[in-house]
């Protein structure tokens, strides 16, 4: 958890520097936000796979199946991609392709999920003996 402080404080270096950025070179500010994101990711990825262990482990240990993990993983992964691109092409000033990077990830998100739903309809199909 000490890494929070850090990011925070860095976040709030960074938001001066942009604000500042934005006014003169607003290439740049979008630059120095996607390097700003980049290098935040790359500090907690250590953390996110604690998290997809702990959450393996979890499934492991109540006999959930990877058919029904692995989509919670990819789903949460395209959400915090495309969550990652819908607030960096919005910094740039392009709402249009924002609004297509976010259908896009719902989209990915659905195609994603459709096994699984697929799954739990059988599962109630059989039970009800349709």
């Amino acid at each position: 958890m000490l890494w929070l402080p850090l990011v925070v404080g860095i976040g709030i270096a960074v938001t001066v520097f942009q604000a500042e950025f934005r006014e003169e070179q607003p290439s740049w500010a979008v630059l120095l936000a996607l390097g700003f994101t980049g290098v935040v990711l790359l500090i907690l990825m250590p953390e996110v796979a604690s998290v997809v262990r702990a959450l393996t482990a979890l499934a492991r240990e109540g006999s959930v199946g990877s058919f029904y993990l692995n989509p919670v993983l990819k789903a949460m992964g395209a959400a915090y991609v495309t969550s990652f691109g819908v607030q960096i092409s919005q910094e740039a000033g392009e709402a249009a392709i924002s609004s297509v990077i976010e259908l896009a990830g719902k989209l990915v998100i659905l195609f994603i999920a459709l096994p699984l739903l697929q799954a739990i309809v059988h599962t109630l199909f059989g039970i009800l003996g349709l």
